[in-house]
C-alpha cells in the first residue's frame, strides 16, 4: 500500500483546523494542523508536507501570503491551497499575481469542495 500524502492545515482558528483535519483524515490524508505561520512554517520542516492549507489572515493581515513565500523558497513544488474569509476580494485587497498559491478558496468550505480540491492538487 502506498504512503499516506501529508498535509499540513495552518489556520488560527481551531474550529477550522479540527473541520480540516477531519475532512481531509476521513479521506484517508495524514494531517498536522498548526494554529500560526511561525508553527507552520517549523512544522513544514519536520513534516515535509505534500501539500499546505493555509490562510491569509492569521498573526498579521498577511501572514500567509508570507507563509506562502517561505514556504515555496523552503519547500519549491508543493501545492499551497489558501483558504480565507476574504478570498473572493483578496485580489482587489492584496496583489496576488506574485504568490505561489495554487487555488484561493473563500471560507467556509464545503467538505466535498475541500477533498476534490485537495486531490486535483496532488495529482
Amino acid at each position: 500500500m502506498s504512503e499516506r500524502k501529508k498535509i499540513l492545515v495552518v489556520d488560527d482558528d481551531p474550529t477550522i483546523c479540527l473541520v480540516c483535519r477531519t475532512v481531509l483524515e476521513s479521506g484517508g490524508y495524514q494531517v498536522f494542523t498548526a494554529s500560526s505561520a511561525t508553527e507552520g512554517l517549523a512544522l513544514a520542516k519536520t513534516e515535509q508536507p505534500d501539500l499546505v492549507v493555509l490562510d491569509i489572515m492569521m498573526e498579521e493581515v498577511d501572514s500567509g501570503f508570507q507563509a506562502a513565500k517561505l514556504l515555496q523558497e523552503s519547500h519549491p513544488g508543493v501545492p499551497i491551497l489558501m483558504l480565507s474569509s476574504i478570498a473572493g476580494a483578496s485580489s482587489q485587497v492584496f496583489d496576488t499575481s506574485a504568490l505561489p498559491v495554487k487555488q484561493l478558496l473563500d471560507k467556509p468550505i464545503q467538505p466535498a469542495v475541500l477533498l476534490r480540491r485537495v486531490q486535483s492538487l496532488l495529482d
